[in-house]
C-alpha cells in the first residue's frame, strides 16, 4: 500500500510540475538532462534501436550524431537528409559547399591569384643571335619586374641548367625562372618584342621564324623539360615594289603568348625562352627585346591560377 502512495505521489508531482530533471534537481525544461561529463568522450544522451544499435547521440560537448556514435561536429549524420516545404528565397543568396571531409559551409569564392610583371623600355638586357634551334636565350625577368604577386611566385636564375628537347639535352647558362609554391593549373599571357639591327647572313627565305619556349623543372632541379613553343613568323619590310629594303627585322617584331601549364608539386619552376626557328638568320649578336615607339614597356606577363 505504500508503494502504491509512493509512485501516485510522484507521477502527480510530475503531471503538476510538467518537468522532469535527470541528474538535475530543479529542471528549467519538460526534461532537463545533466550529464555528469563535459567533454567528446562522454555523452549526455543516446538512444539505440531495438536492435542495439546507436542511432541518436548527443555528447557533452554538443555535437550531435545521427547514425554517428562518436559525432565531430555540431550535426554529424550518417546518411541521407530530406527537406519538405522549404521557404522560397529571393534576391542574392550565398552557396553551400561541402568539403571532401563532408563538412557543409558556405562557399565564398576565393580570389584570383596572379602574377603580373612589366619590364620597362629602360631596362638593358643583353643582345642574342637568331641562327640556331639548339639556342635558347633566357628571357631575363626577375623580381625587380614584379607589379602584383598574390600567386607569392618566387624568382631565382640557375647558373647552369639542361634544357630537355625531346632527346636532346642541351647546356644553359643563367636560366631565369619563376616559381610556384600552389600546385595547379596556371595561364599565361606574355607580349614582348624583338628587333635584329642590320640585313640577315641568310635570307632567302625572306621570313624570319621566332619562338617562345616554356622550359618546367622540379623545384631542387636543374633539369628542364620543355612544355610548349610558341611561334611568330616575322616578315620583312618591303619597299613599294615588294623587295626587301636594307635592315628588314630593324623594328620591333610582336610576340603575344597565350598558354597553360601545370604545377603538380610546391615550388615547381618555368623558364622562359626566345629560340630560332626557321628562315633569315642573324648569326652575330644584333638581336634583342625591343620597344615599338609610344610603349614604356617592353615585356609584359601575366600568370593567374586557375
Amino acid at each position: 500500500m505504500k508503494k502504491i502512495i509512493f509512485f501516485t505521489s510522484v507521477l502527480m508531482s510530475v503531471f503538476v510540475l510538467a518537468q522532469v530533471g535527470i541528474n538535475e534537481i530543479n529542471p528549467t525544461a519538460t526534461l532537463d538532462i545533466k550529464s555528469k561529463g563535459n567533454t567528446n568522450a562522454t555523452k549526455a544522451l543516446e538512444v539505440n534501436n531495438s536492435s542495439g544499435a546507436e542511432i541518436f547521440t548527443v555528447l557533452d560537448n554538443g555535437n550531435v550524431g545521427v547514425n554517428i556514435t562518436n559525432p565531430t561536429a555540431k550535426l554529424h549524420t550518417n546518411g541521407s537528409i530530406r527537406y519538405e516545404n522549404l521557404p522560397v528565397v529571393s534576391g542574392s543568396v550565398s552557396p553551400l559547399a561541402i568539403k571532401s571531409d563532408g563538412t557543409v559551409g558556405t562557399y565564398v569564392p576565393e580570389p584570383t591569384k596572379y602574377l603580373y610583371m612589366e619590364m620597362a623600355s629602360t631596362v638593358t638586357t643583353s643582345s642574342f643571335p637568331l641562327s640556331d634551334t639548339g639556342v635558347y636565350t633566357s628571357i631575363p625577368l626577375t623580381s625587380a619586374q614584379s607589379v602584383t604577386n598574390t600567386i607569392i611566385a618566387g624568382f631565382g636564375t640557375d647558373t647552369s641548367a639542361t634544357l630537355n628537347v625531346n632527346s636532346t639535352a642541351i647546356s644553359s647558362s643563367n636560366v631565369r625562372y619563376i616559381s610556384f609554391p600552389d600546385p595547379g593549373i596556371y595561364k599565361i599571357n606574355l607580349n614582348y618584342y624583338t628587333s635584329c639591327t642590320g640585313s640577315p647572313a641568310d635570307s632567302s627565305s625572306n621570313m624570319l621564324g621566332i619562338g617562345t619556349a616554356l622550359f618546367k623543372a622540379n623545384s631542387a632541379s636543374t633539369s628542364y623539360n620543355r612544355q610548349a613553343v610558341v611561334r611568330y613568323n616575322g616578315l620583312p619590310r618591303r619597299n613599294d615594289t615588294g623587295t626587301v629594303i636594307a635592315g628588314p627585322y630593324n623594328f620591333a617584331i610582336p610576340h603575344t603568348v597565350f598558354l597553360v601549364f601545370e604545377t603538380t608539386a610546391a615550388n615547381e619552376k618555368i623558364a622562359l625562352f626566345v629560340n630560332y626557328g626557321f628562315g633569315d638568320t642573324f648569326t652575330s649578336n644584333v638581336c634583342s627585346l625591343a620597344t615599338p615607339a609610344g610603349l614604356s614597356n617592353k615585356i609584359t606577363m601575366n600568370i593567374s591560377k586557375l
